[in-house]
């Protein structure tokens, strides 16, 4: 009898251990399921621009950092900072544009996580606003406050404010501004922006920017089920296709001669930037001329960011 209360005792820790590690399994399976599928929701959300929203200001902050010389570790730093900063900045304008385009979506990317059944539009507009805060403080902590919040003001008047029948009104002029917020911050992100600085962002920005409508080809039909107004669907898809090509086609010879050339750097170095932004451009220019259904705009579309991409990155050997 003196050995029952042990007895006891022992398999009251015995079962509160069992019970414990199962509880504390099923949280850590919960939470594993969590992050699993928020992995999953933001992979589908962001992976049609994440070539040319992410990738190409990083590149141009490791430009500015070789720019003005900095050393390796801080260099490594600023360009993981560009990359967590532009996600961001990405990460808010494709919630917001995806909360406000299930219709859309289910006709042109039913891949997207509202169509895919993988949340809602409540789902995603909580998450814009849960992720502006957030990219606020982002942009105070990385000295790049200004061109988050213009950003953020662009986002809320073109996802909530305009009306879809004035879009490609509205559309060009707000991607412009975008893409210099791109530019403008992922340079400040190293230093204040000088003449280098403004030189590269507007020329690339205006260059590349001006080609963008081309997006719009491959949603004409999601864009003309929500009585969206784009420019395709107003003049047709073959003169925006042409303007897209002759404008990439083109855009190598501007960028050669207001960046390229008077970089200053080696012959060699100039030469081969040039050839490889002018093959890319030019692939991409003759893929939206000859590649023409829906997977091959989308794929037209990434090289299209990559080529953009590209561009910004020659000034790590150019700057």
């Amino acid at each position: 009898m003196r050995n029952q209360p042990h007895a006891l005792g022992h398999r009251a820790r015995r079962f509160g251990e069992l019970y414990g590690n199962r509880y504390g399994r099923r949280r850590g399976n919960a939470l594993i399921a969590w992050v699993l599928l928020e992995v999953r929701i933001t992979t589908r959300m962001m992976g049609d621009n994440f070539p040319a929203a992410v990738v190409p200001p990083a590149l141009f902050t490791g430009a500015a950092c070789v720019h003005y010389q900095t050393s390796g570790s801080t260099t490594l730093l600023r360009v993981a900072t560009s990359a967590l900063l532009f996600f961001a900045f990405l990460y808010v304008f494709d919630a917001s544009n995806q909360a406000r385009g299930l219709e859309e979506d289910r006709i042109n990317k039913p891949y997207r996580p509202a169509p895919a059944g993988l949340t809602t539009t409540q789902g995603l507009r909580r998450r814009f606003w849960s992720a502006m805060p957030l990219y606020t403080l982002l942009g105070w902590a990385t000295g790049t406050l200004l061109w988050a919040l213009l950003w953020q003001a662009v986002i809320v008047g073109l996802h909530l404010l305009s009306d879809p029948r004035f879009y490609f009104v509205v559309k060009p002029p707000a991607m412009q501004i975008g893409i210099i917020c791109q530019t403008a911050a992922a340079w400040q992100l190293v230093a204040p922006l000088d003449r280098t600085g403004w030189t590269w962002a507007l020329t690339t920005g205006i260059g590349y920017n001006i080609a963008m409508i081309f997006e719009d080809v491959r949603d004409m039909d999601g864009d003309r089920r929500i009585g969206r107004r784009t420019l395709p669907l107003l003049i047709g898809h073959w003169p925006v296709r042409i303007w897209f090509a002759v404008v990439l086609s083109g855009l190598p010879f501007a960028l050669y001669i207001l960046l390229f050339a008077p970089s200053g750097a080696d012959v060699t170095a100039t030469a081969v930037c040039t050839l490889v932004v002018t093959a890319m451009n030019w692939t991409v220019a003759a893929r939206s001329l000859l590649r023409r259904n829906k997977r091959a705009d989308r794929a037209t579309y990434q090289l299209y960011g990559l080529a953009f991409g590209a561009t910004l990155g020659c000034g790590l050997v150019l700057l």
